[in-house]
């Protein structure tokens, strides 16, 4: 009788070690799972991100798209009766209250934004390419050389890389691609790609917005019915021009690349109209620019643009009045993506977007696989020795692998 009670003793300890050493196994197995298992570095919000005035830390900015409006002074535009779409942005994003051009007239003001500094033969306009062929370096070449993309989308442009307007729809002076002559012909091709409606969801634009394919650098030129310069009145071109903008601003604003929070838009005007309007105008000439008071420039109302940054970041509300032009933006995405300066990019006086608007370079983020491992981890018991009776307070020693 005795001897089956010291059996049942000695089988209930068996069975009390094994429930131990599970218990602690299992420990072990499901601290590795949660050490090991993948965690993302990115907060995902639970609600879609509002055009601007997040909060949060901003990733770092991977795509500048930067949309290039036509023909009006800042003050026709914000606070317009005709434009209550882009008047809006002023409380919803951030407005740039002492933006200018660079000159007169339109492919003037395309090239330099492109390049930092527009050819002579370029203020006059550009009725063909080869009135207007530039060798200089540009973004376009810069980010290509840096390993990075870039594209232009034009509204209404038949064919890519196309060198002829097309009558009262698409105009080659708001094209600045097609006359770079360094910029080979095959990538030309590939990169500057015509698309029927900017505002649709359906194109090459709206597939690279979807499928987050988008480059690092965009070019956004509507088409001459939709970017102010239509054949209506001024007031009528305004409307549409508003309109339009709005219905782009939305598509953008659905896509997953905004909805990453990675991505910026620079909306701005190739030059403004007033009495002081000369071609060639130098418009960067701070001291006849400044001061802004009310909307109006001191000197050179013609060459004070509309402005604005659409950003998720970008706290809603903010006005800033610090004198930007167009050279601001060569300068601003030559910081973003880590390029030299581009001649008047580099001046003193030009002021880059980066710390306005809440702009930074960001963090970058690190890459992590986000599926689970399939491979357990393996687990050695090296302290009880298999096969030993144990009872009471175990010690347990082992080893770990994963």
């Amino acid at each position: 009788m005795a001897r089956n009670k010291s059996r049942t003793l000695k089988q209930n300890n068996y069975v009390k070690s094994g429930i131990v050493i599970f218990a602690l196994l299992m420990g072990i197995c499901l601290t590795l799972y949660v050490a090991t298992r993948p965690v993302s570095t990115q907060s995902h919000a639970t609600s879609p991100l509002s055009l601007c005035g997040n909060v949060g830390t901003p990733p770092p900015i991977q795509h500048v798209i930067v949309v290039m409006m036509e023909n009006r002074s800042y003050n026709a535009v914000v606070g317009s009766t005709n434009a209550p779409f882009q008047t809006s942005l002023t409380s919803s994003c951030g407005v740039g209250t002492a933006m200018f051009s660079a000159t007169h007239t339109s492919a003037a003001n395309y090239l330099a934004i492109s390049a930092g500094v527009y050819p002579s033969t370029s203020p006059p306009g550009c009725g063909s390419v080869k009135g207007c062929s530039d060798t200089s370096n540009n973004i376009y070449n810069q980010l290509t050389s840096a390993g990075l993309t870039w594209r232009g989308y034009m509204e209404s442009m038949l064919s890519a890389c196309n060198p002829k307007s097309t009558d009262g729809v698409y105009k080659i002076g708001h094209n600045p691609i097609i006359f770079y002559s360094n910029i080979p012909s095959a990538l030309c091709q590939t990169n500057d790609v015509g698309v029927n409606n900017l505002t649709a969801q359906t194109g090459a634009f709206w597939n690279d917005l979807q499928n987050q394919t988008l480059p690092s650098f965009s070019l956004i030129s509507p088409n001459e019915g939709d970017d102010g310069e239509g054949s209506g009145t001024a007031a009528q071109n305004e409307q549409v021009a508003d309109t339009w903008l709005q219905n782009f601003i939305s598509t953008v604003q659905q896509s997953n690349s905004y909805q990453a929070g990675n991505t910026l838009i620079l909306i701005t005007y190739d030059e403004g109209t007033g009495a002081d309007t000369t071609v060639g105008e130098d418009c960067t000439n701070q001291n006849l620019d400044m001061p802004v008071t009310n909307g109006v420039s001191a000197h050179q109302d013609s060459c004070h643009v509309p402005f604005f940054v659409v950003y998720p970041y970008t706290k809603a509300g903010i006005s800033d009045g610090t004198f930007f032009d167009h050279y601001s933006i060569t300068k601003t995405i030559e910081d973003i993506f880590g390029l030299p300066y581009l001649a008047h990019a580099s001046d003193t006086q030009t002021t880059s977007l980066l710390n306005h608007f809440g702009l930074t370079l960001g963090t970058a983020t690190p890459t992590i696989n986000a599926t689970p491992p399939t491979t357990s981890p393996t687990v050695a018991i090296t302290q009880p020795t298999n096969g030993t009776t144990v009872s009471g307070t175990l010690s347990l020693s082992g080893t770990v692998n994963d």
